[in-house]
């Protein structure tokens, strides 16, 4: 049930997390920081470890990781096709802005065109609304997931392109 209200390139992965409880109890920015490995995917192709919030931001990430490989061993056992690795080269970014830090030093921080933060945050914004949907049965990851979503949905990520 949880499953089918997530509509995400990792939904399974994204699902395992949530059945696993490896989002609880985190704050908007390190949930927003933890669910944007979901979303994000490098272009360059010498990916260099990404530079990670520390602390239960980044304990929730490295459960991520780990559910993520423990997916990718049963996807060969069963011979079905692998699905991509989550990427956490966007982690640092999404926590700081979900934190309230200003565009300019986050773009900076993390080399990030403000075009593309923008596109990421957006689709940040989507899957943590769907999380917020999907966990119903946990008000607390729901209202977590909500303020994540306030957090990151400010600024010029909040401005609406077609106006």
């Amino acid at each position: 049930e949880r499953l089918a209200r997530l509509y995400t390139e990792l939904d399974l992965l994204a699902a395992e997390c949530l059945r696993a409880g490896v989002w609880r109890g985190l704050t908007a920015a390190e949930l927003a920081a933890a669910v944007s490995l979901l979303v994000y995917e490098s272009r360059r192709d010498d990916r260099v470890a990404p530079k990670l919030p520390g602390g239960r931001g980044r304990d929730a990430i490295e459960a991520t990781l780990r559910i993520a490989d423990d997916l990718h061993v049963l996807e060969r056992r069963q011979r079905l096709e692998l699905r991509r690795a989550p990427d956490g080269a966007f982690a640092f970014a999404a926590f700081r802005w979900a934190s309230g830090h200003r565009l300019e030093p986050v773009l900076h921080e993390n080399d990030l065109a403000a075009g593309d933060f923008v596109r990421w945050c957006k689709q940040l914004v989507d899957l943590l609304g769907q999380i917020a949907m999907a966990t119903g049965d946990d008000p607390e990851l729901q209202a977590t997931a909500r303020q994540a979503v306030a957090a990151v949905r400010r600024g010029i990520v909040a401005v609406d392109p077609d106006v």
